[in-house]
């Protein structure tokens, strides 16, 4: 790529730069779960547990669907968590829709075909201010 091309491409992308954060979906209502799997060693159990959760996250009402595992470093060591087997991190418009989500049956189905699986769930909600 000769200068002159490069400057041009150069100039566009921070032109659009200047407009993603108008742009980028607003976290309105953040719906986190972390879930401590009753076996978490168990390869059979922790891949039913993911795929579920997989599934959960495809449903229209949820904005976005993050799904996690444990990371510690050492910066951070002494005040992070590491003891859960995954988290799920869903996105809403508003706490209208979360409350959709949660008496939704594909919801009510995935904790009645998984609950077994895990020992301890803890749930933070939050809204955007």
């Amino acid at each position: 790529m000769d200068r002159r091309s490069f400057v041009k491409n150069a100039s566009v992308a921070a032109a659009g730069a200047g407009v993603m954060p108008e742009t980028r979906e607003k976290l309105t209502f953040v719906h986190h779960v972390f879930f401590w799997l009753k076996n978490p060693d168990n390869k059979a159990d922790y891949d039913q547990m993911l795929n579920a959760l997989k599934t959960l996250g495809k449903l229209s009402v949820i904005q976005h669907a993050h799904i996690g595992k444990p990371v510690v470093t050492e910066f951070d060591k002494s005040v992070t968590d590491g003891t859960y087997s995954f988290s799920v991190m869903l996105v809403f418009a508003s706490a209208k829709d979360e409350q959709t989500y949660l008496v939704h049956p594909e919801h009510k189905a995935f904790i009645d075909k998984n609950n077994h699986l895990w020992s301890k769930v803890v749930v933070y909600d939050s809204t955007q201010i």
